[in-house]
């Protein structure tokens, strides 16, 4: 999984051969009408004009047609999310999905979800040398999930890595979810406590050109 980020990123030696770097990463494009889209999903938000800027690798931070979520379709965003508009689509199905699990398995539609940030120009935190989906407001980190009946589903208390027994509803929630969202490429990138000390605490979801299955 990783060496696909490797190959993204960078030259690669092949046989003895050394090849050229593919272009720069960047930022999706928005879909035709994407805008109107939203709103026609129901999604609650206003206009984020984000000026790009260039990192010292060459490569642009910017989220195009940026826009600021306050609520989706089914949850509503603390605090809102900053990201570009291809991403929000993502979200709308990220919203139906994870209120279908929570009503399965814990008996109650989702009202919001707690996340720890969107846009950040920056590079990962795992792999310096390479740029972080933050970086294209393409990314979005998860903390907490809170139910209609006032329920709180947190990741760093809630998760348990796939090898072990998920006994509690919350659990058995994280994981469900989390597979679905990458089985189904809600998200090509699905990071979790267990991928690696970096995501303790949240689920890392972006829309990276490659995949990643941290689940």
């Amino acid at each position: 999984m990783l060496a696909g980020i490797v190959l993204a990123a960078g030259v690669v030696l092949a046989g003895g051969v050394v090849l050229a770097p593919p272009a720069l990463p960047q930022a999706p494009a928005p879909p035709a009408r994407c805008q109107e889209t939203l709103r026609e999903a129901g999604v609650k938000f206003t206009a984020w004009p984000l000026r790009p800027s260039r990192m010292p690798n060459g490569v642009v931070c910017q989220a195009p047609q940026g826009i600021a979520v306050k609520r989706g379709p089914k949850l509503r965003y603390q605090p809102g999310a900053r990201v570009n508009c291809a991403f929000a689509q993502r979200l709308v199905r990220f919203e139906q999905i994870a209120d279908e699990e929570a009503r399965a398995v814990l008996g109650s539609p989702l009202r919001a979800i707690v996340q720890l940030g969107t846009y950040n120009c920056r590079r990962m935190a795992a792999y310096p040398d390479l740029v972080s989906e933050h970086a294209f407001a393409n990314a979005i980190d998860v903390a907490v999930f809170v139910l209609a009946n006032g329920r709180r589903v947190e990741v760093e208390r809630d998760w348990v890595p796939a090898g072990q027994p998920a006994p509690r509803p919350a659990s058995q929630f994280l994981r469900r979810l989390t597979r679905r969202l990458y089985d189904q490429q809600v998200f090509s990138v699905v990071l979790t406590p267990s991928y690696d000390k970096h995501h303790k605490n949240h689920l890392h979801l972006d829309g990276a050109a490659y995949s990643v299955d941290g689940t």
